[in-house]
């Protein structure tokens, strides 16, 4: 059936049993007491009867490079779609199991972890087997459920950084529908954290009341993609506030959103499907001093020794001890610190580009005002993930994600601007690829 798309979606369960390490808030102590509600891992496939597209999003804080680039060799034995057509993305609740990539915060645990492999499979392989014609339908609106976290509105005597307003506030949607115009899955791209609550129980945060209210209302699954909201949290009722309710809440307004949008999608004028990368060279910024990581060193040795508290409480000692042995065994280096590749899926009208990081609204908005996709979806935390790339503004300013967030990584300094840079060229060339036979 060249020339005609086809979709096929299966979801699977993927919530941690109590006891996991838990990840996303440095100073949440001790493991998951249980489950606020299912997390999961959903599979969306699509072909134009040329190349099979493989789109997973994770109820999950991110999976490292490594991990990831394991899963996909997995996957493409067991399915035949090539690494290259596959597209990794996660929600980054906070609200989810250490994965590796803040090892600070908690200890991964290597049979979960398996089991999310098992999921991700079995999940993969069902949407394959399932693929039915489809019509693709778009549309694009706003929403104000995230704030702009480092505004002197949300956070009062933090970097000030800008008006509370000031995020990539669009909301992409796209709907595949059967012949009679009924939805077969719906995909949701929206720019915020989700850390909704600090409890010590799993939740996929305002990312699954989004999907259950979309669900809810079409009878059909509904996947959700996490774009540009490095500096973006949801909008509390008060600067630093945070419960369950509070993420219920914005979950289920981004849902209403999603579904008023319904009524203005337009069909894709095309059914062309095609793959792309772009490599991009990650640099780091100037460390802190030698002086500065010994006395910080010094320090975090003497509080170890004088700990007596939990197994959480000593992670948090030891990471500061770890992040002063990183910078005084750090070598500078001519080239890249670290090159990564920035991949771009279309479906007909649509665009997808993943992009490793923790990348900043006013990236996300030059990237969707410079590129040519007639719809384009950001997928933030997507691919890997490496942490922060600031802007040059939030690196005069300061703050969280400039200062402090590359030690939760296991970075000794955080990344400098320029990388950021070159993320969003990467990511416009693989687009433009896309692109470029019509």
């Amino acid at each position: 059936m060249t020339g005609q798309l086809q979709v096929g979606f299966a979801g699977r369960d993927i919530t941690p049993p109590p006891g996991i390490d838990l990840s996303g808030f440095g100073f949440r102590f001790g493991a998951s007491l249980g489950s606020l509600e299912p997390l999961e891992v959903g599979a969306c496939a699509v072909t134009d009867g040329d190349r099979i597209l493989l789109l997973l999003s994770f109820d999950l804080i991110g999976l490292t490079i490594e991990h990831q680039a394991d899963l996909r060799v997995r996957i493409e034995t067991e399915t035949g779609v090539p690494g290259a057509n596959q597209m990794w993305t996660c929600t980054h609740t906070h609200g989810g199991p250490e994965t590796g990539v803040l090892p600070s915060m908690g200890e991964k645990d290597p049979d979960y972890l398996a089991s999310v492999e098992e999921a991700a499979v079995a999940a993969a392989v069902s949407a394959l087997d399932g693929v039915t014609a489809a019509d693709l339908w778009l549309a694009r609106g706003e929403s104000y459920v995230g704030a702009n976290r480092r505004s002197a509105t949300f956070r009062p005597g933090g970097p000030e950084d800008g008006h509370i307003d000031d995020i990539d506030a669009t909301v992409v949607v796209a709907e595949f529908r059967d012949p009679d115009g009924s939805p077969i899955v719906t995909l949701v791209n929206y720019s915020c954290h989700p850390t909704g609550s600090r409890e010590s129980v799993s939740s996929s945060d305002y990312p699954g009341h989004m999907r259950r209210t979309v669900s809810a209302a079409t009878s059909a699954p509904c996947l959700y993609v996490n774009g540009a909201g490095g500096d973006v949290n949801q909008r509390f009722d008060g600067a630093g506030y945070r419960s369950v309710s509070n993420a219920r809440h914005h979950g289920v307004a981004l849902g209403r959103t999603v579904l008023d949008l319904r009524s203005e999608m337009r069909p894709s004028t095309t059914t062309h499907t095609a793959s792309a990368s772009t490599p991009a060279d990650l640099h780091y910024a100037e460390p802190i001093s030698q002086a500065e990581a010994r006395r910080i060193l010094a320090e975090g040795q003497r509080a170890l020794e004088a700990t007596t508290g939990t197994a959480q409480r000593l992670r948090i000692q030891s990471h500061q001890v770890d992040f002063a042995r990183l910078v005084l065994d750090w070598t500078p280096t001519n080239g890249p610190d670290l090159t990564v590749d920035i991949q771009a899926l279309r479906m007909g009208d649509l665009a997808l580009v993943a992009i490793p990081s923790e990348f900043f609204s006013a990236d996300g908005r030059a990237l969707r005002a410079e590129s040519r996709s007639p719809e384009l979806m950001i997928a933030g935390w997507s691919n890997g993930l490496v942490g922060y790339t600031p802007t040059r503004r939030a690196m005069a300013t300061g703050g969280y994600e400039v200062d402090d967030a590359h030690r939760w990584y296991g970075h000794h300094a955080a990344w400098d601007p320029v990388s950021g840079d070159n993320l969003r060229a990467a990511a416009l060339k693989s687009i433009g690829k896309l692109y470029a036979d019509g």
